[in-house]
């Protein structure tokens, strides 16, 4: 009885924390399309958890609307996807793709409710935990490949990277097993851990992506979630052989760095450094990829480190804090200059700051 009362708690809960964080997006002005589907997922979760406090009534609990309900439930699921495929391939999704994702889900609800055929129930879970992981392997390629776009042509990460998604897929694998575990075994710690779980589900991908901007995606990674790489406007693939004349850019790039000190601009993105050297942002991309090795990301945060804030914790050891050196350096956070500091030196700010006091 103990664990039926928290579970009905928890149900409650559940419903004022989807039904309070949907209402305060969808109502909240300017609000982008990212943020739109959030909050209609969320609001969609909200009913989700209300439908559940309607079992409470002894009357209207039959079998036959719990098993309905349940079939229900399985919606969750691909509303969630929406969300994820949306995070990680901005403007992929439109009306007839969620048709199609969800087609499968209305399809097995409509037969349950004509038929009512209990043994179909298996079927139905087999076929969510296969969704899920088709779903979990295409965010992840897609997460990967936008990160990837990402560094290899902006200089920062701050509300645009999705790396914090690693975080809430294992919370997601427990929100999942959990509910399909509570639907054939029905007990009160059951429900009051699924509902936990999905909670601080959504409070780790609200946390994170509340105020995520979404980066356009070139017209071939938006219509083909399986995409490689770009391709650039030009149709160059990068994969030119240097033959003189393909970097010839390579003097002007050192000299904007050393006499414009571009990486200073903490919104800087490898377009705005093509504008200023002359050249193609596809030919620039290939020379930070094929020639230097490495992406435009971390070319710029090395400079940032190198050429302002080692400069900076040398020359004000004691007079300026590190927060105020990682903003001075282009750095748009403290805790991005400590990563891109430790990454280039293997040592944190302060652990610098002492070496050269030593």
């Amino acid at each position: 009885m103990e664990g039926i009362n928290i579970s009905y708690f928890m149900n409650g809960a559940a419903f004022m924390f989807f039904g309070y964080v949907s209402f305060r997006l969808l109502t909240h002005k300017p609000r982008s399309r990212i943020q739109s589907i959030l909050g209609l997922t969320l609001a969609f979760w909200a009913l989700l958890e209300f439908k559940d406090i309607l079992l409470y009534f002894p009357s209207l609990k039959t079998e036959q609307l719990v098993n309905s309900l349940l079939f229900i439930d399985g919606w969750a699921v691909a509303a969630c996807s929406f969300y994820l495929l949306e995070l990680t391939a901005p403007g992929w999704l439109n009306w007839k793709k969620i048709f199609l994702l969800f087609s499968p889900y209305l399809i097995f609800t409509i037969v349950y409710l004509c038929t009512f055929y209990a043994p179909i129930f298996p079927f139905y879970f087999g076929f969510i935990l296969l969704y899920s992981a088709v779903i979990v392997l295409i965010v992840t390629f897609a997460a990967r490949r936008y990160q990837r776009y990402i560094r290899n042509n902006y200089s920062y990460s701050e509300h645009i990277d999705v790396a914090w998604l690693k975080k809430a897929t294992l919370i997601l694998a427990i929100c999942l097993v959990t509910w399909v575990y509570t639907s054939m075994n029905i007990t009160g710690w059951g429900d009051t851990i699924y509902y936990i779980s999905s909670v601080v589900l959504w409070f780790v991908i609200i946390h994170y992506s509340a105020y995520q901007i979404s980066i356009p995606m070139p017209n071939n990674l938006k219509g083909n979630l399986l995409a490689k790489e770009p391709v650039e406007e030009n149709g160059t693939s990068g994969t030119e052989q240097d033959n003189g004349s393909y970097y010839a850019f390579r003097e002007e790039l050192l000299k904007a760095m050393e006499e414009q000190q571009l990486y200073l601009n903490p919104k800087l993105t490898i377009s705005d450094v093509a504008n200023a050297i002359g050249t193609n942002r596809t030919y620039l991309s290939s020379y930070f990829n094929n020639k230097l090795n490495i992406t435009f990301y971390d070319y710029i945060n090395n400079l940032r480190i190198e050429k302002a804030g080692k400069q900076l914790l040398t020359t004000y050891p004691y007079t300026m804090n590190i927060d105020e050196i990682a903003e001075r350096s282009g750095f748009n956070s403290t805790s991005t200059f400590r990563r891109a500091f430790l990454k280039n030196t293997g040592m944190t700010p302060l652990q610098y700051r002492k070496s050269i006091q030593k």
